[in-house]
């Protein structure tokens, strides 16, 4: 009989961690042991060698923290999750800035506990398969999946935004629209493709997937579209597995994969997903588009499919909306990854078939997906401070005479 996965709880509170590790044996996990916070921690961590570790977030918050960072430096490939009496926004960010990979608010049923035990592990498991597959198969670009649970809240806008912003930077970039509803991340772009995404599904070999490319329509640019079909008939009878094959051969090809999904939790829109290595989950400030949300994440999570490859990108459609935007981190229990002003070039953009990053750098939207493709390639996170970003835009505005790098810092004042 295979052992089951074995969980570390630790927690200042002998009486607290007791309890807990009553949960994790009652959520089918073997518990590995409990301890303190610090140097105990960390010692019977080394020792044990459990799968997961569980770690208290109350106070000493500080002292919380920094068990969870050694945990992490001590045991890199054994996921950690926090837990804490108060879901307060600041506890869960500092949580999360420790390395700790989920935030449970106690009390907690055991079914709560499981299934973020199950997606931690889980998620760590995608990771280390990536890296194997990596070392085979050569260096993969990277799966960016654009989502929101409702039509309108920008996903088209931002996909292609984005895809033009990393191919203006240099990278090499596909978007694919994978909207099961009515696709058209190619007419924002103002393309017009003549095979399309579910041609390449019906007749790409699985086994010899590199003849994607002749699907595809390129700007002079460089920048690829797989366009969506003409109806959303066509989707029928596409599994999603051939959606995951088809976006995974493509990112062994390219730098960045970019893909639009619809606002539904479809098989297609669950196979990019799935597939993906970032999800930028988009929301508008508005009621019933943070409310879909928050639906949305209840089912992944009942699903074990919500985990910490999503990041919520906040997008400002109108200048009328004054929610704050720790409200809708407060309701989402998530923190907003990056958030894209309210703009007027957006729509006048939109409506011309242009992507505005391209049109007018100086705009706060152009800024705020600039920012955005800065953060996923990794141009930010470089010493000094500024030195990449400035590298990052200069490669994006070079050619194209818009905007210099010296009067883009003039203009961000």
């Amino acid at each position: 009989m295979a052992s089951r996965p074995a969980v570390l709880v630790i927690d200042q509170d002998p009486e607290a961690r007791f309890q807990v590790g009553r949960l994790v044996e009652q959520a089918d996990f073997d518990l590995a042991g409990q301890a303190g916070l610090g140097t105990e921690a960390v010692a019977l961590a080394s020792d044990a060698g459990p799968d997961i570790v569980l770690c208290a977030m109350n106070k000493p918050v500080a002292r919380a923290a920094q068990t969870i960072e050694a945990l992490v430096h001590a045991l890199p490939q054994t996921p950690v999750i926090a837990y804490a009496g108060s879901g307060d926004l600041q506890l869960v960010r500092k949580a999360m800035l420790a390395g700790a990979r989920d935030f449970l608010q106690a009390p907690f049923k055991p079914e709560e506990l499981s299934r973020s035990l199950f997606a931690a592990l889980e998620s760590e498991e995608r990771r280390r398969l990536g890296e194997s597959s990596g070392a085979l198969l050569g260096a993969a670009g990277s799966i960016i999946t654009v989502s929101g649970a409702k039509g309108g809240v920008g996903k088209t806008t931002i996909a292609t935004n984005l895809a033009a912003a990393l191919a203006g930077a240099g990278q090499s970039v596909v978007l694919v629209d994978a909207d099961d509803t009515f696709g058209d991340a190619a007419d924002n772009l103002a393309l017009r493709g003549e095979r399309t995404v579910t041609d390449a599904l019906r007749e790409l070999d699985t086994e010899q997937p590199e003849g994607v490319r002749r699907f595809l329509t390129c700007r002079q640019d460089g920048l690829a579209v797989l366009a969506a079909p003409t109806s959303p008939f066509e989707w029928r009878a596409m599994p999603g597995e051939r959606l995951e094959a088809l976006l995974r051969a493509l990112a062994r090809q390219f730098d960045a994969v970019v893909v639009d999904t619809g606002s539904t939790l479809s098989e297609v829109s669950m196979a990019a997903l799935d597939a993906a290595s970032t999800v930028l989950w988009v929301t508008t400030p508005e009621y019933a588009s943070v409310h879909d949300s928050l639906q949305a994440f209840r089912s992944l999570r009942s699903v074990n499919r919500l985990d910490d490859r999503f990041r919520v990108v906040l997008n400002v459609s109108s200048p009328d909306v004054e929610v704050r935007a720790d409200s809708i981190e407060q309701a989402l229990g998530a923190p907003i990854f990056r958030t894209i002003p309210y703009d007027r070039v957006v729509r006048r953009c939109a409506q011309a078939g242009q992507s505005f990053v391209e049109v007018d750098q100086r705009s706060p939207a152009s800024a705020g997906v600039i920012e955005l493709a800065e953060a996923l390639s990794g141009a930010g996170a470089v010493s000094p401070a500024g030195a990449r970003r400035e590298s990052f835009l200069a490669r994006m505005l070079h050619g194209r005479g818009a905007l210099s790098a010296g009067r883009w810092q003039e203009a961000r004042r």
